[in-house]
């Protein structure tokens, strides 16, 4: 069989992932929920995916990867954590429904959307991004790449412009994470949302945010935390404030040694 719906899903994970996987499930507890060893193990498990995920993207450190179910969940709770009434967003016509649902819903609630025009081969009109930008504008959102089209973003150049005029940019790197080189620091990306099912070759249940440290999301859940289980709120520190409820510890350590593979992979092709 010849596959070719890889922007769904990869097939045929690595064997070193589906091995992680079965033994994450035969040996290791739930972390966060426990000093014992089975759930430290679980503990160190997820520490290291988060510690390979930000040396992976280039963000600063472990505090910076935030585990998600999918990279609609990420997309989710970074859009709503960041956007508040009065807030004024660009984004394209280039969209997953994934990114535009929640900006609707936003839109709704008083965040105003800007879209940018695609050229007629299917990518952003760069140029007019500038013209767009407002007193009151918060953040850039862009795919990386269309799932449709396959067209890629020019990220690098979006992000200068982001920076050039203080706002936060957000990417979907869905659809090439795993497949082409990111690295948040060059291209200015404060928050970098994916999943590791896809190119990344990892398990499906997990997805990923990795947010700059600077850069602040409110929770979109409550509750489920291993640590200050008697406050009120959720937990300041990241990346804690942002994970509520047990983590898909055996899909983490999937994603740990799916990202491993690709790394050692890249390495024998020089």
């Amino acid at each position: 069989m010849i596959y070719f719906d890889n922007a769904a899903t990869t097939y045929k994970k690595p064997d070193c992932v589906v091995e992680a996987v079965a033994q994450a499930m035969k040996y290791c507890g739930n972390s966060g929920r426990g000093g014992h060893g089975i759930a430290l193990e679980s503990s160190r498990k997820i520490y290291d995916a988060r510690e390979k995920l930000a040396d992976f993207f280039c963000f600063e450190d472990a505090s910076c990867i935030v585990f998600t179910a999918n990279a609609t969940e990420s997309l989710n709770m970074a859009l709503q954590g960041v956007l508040k009434p009065g807030d004024h967003v660009i984004t394209t016509m280039l969209e997953h429904n994934s990114v535009l649902r929640p900006l609707y819903m936003l839109e709704s609630k008083g965040v105003e959307l800007s879209f940018v025009p695609c050229e007629k081969m299917g990518v952003p009109e760069y140029g007019m991004i500038q013209s767009l930008i407002k007193s009151n504008t918060k953040a850039i959102v862009v795919t990386h790449a269309s799932n449709v089209t396959g067209n890629i973003t020019d990220i690098g150049r979006i992000g200068k412009i982001a920076r050039e005029h203080n706002l936060i940019f957000m990417v979907d790197a869905s659809q090439t994470s795993g497949s082409i080189d990111i690295n948040a620091r060059e291209m200015g990306i404060n928050i970098l949302c994916t999943t590791g099912h896809k190119g990344l070759m990892g398990p499906q249940g997990v997805g990923v945010l990795a947010v700059e440290k600077k850069i602040d999301i409110a929770p979109l859940l409550a509750g489920g935390t291993g640590i200050h289980s008697f406050n009120r709120k959720q937990p300041e520190a990241m990346p804690e404030r942002l994970e509520a409820g047990t983590l898909n510890g055996p899909g983490i350590a999937g994603l740990y040694a799916a990202i491993d593979f690709i790394e050692q992979t890249e390495k024998k092709t020089y």
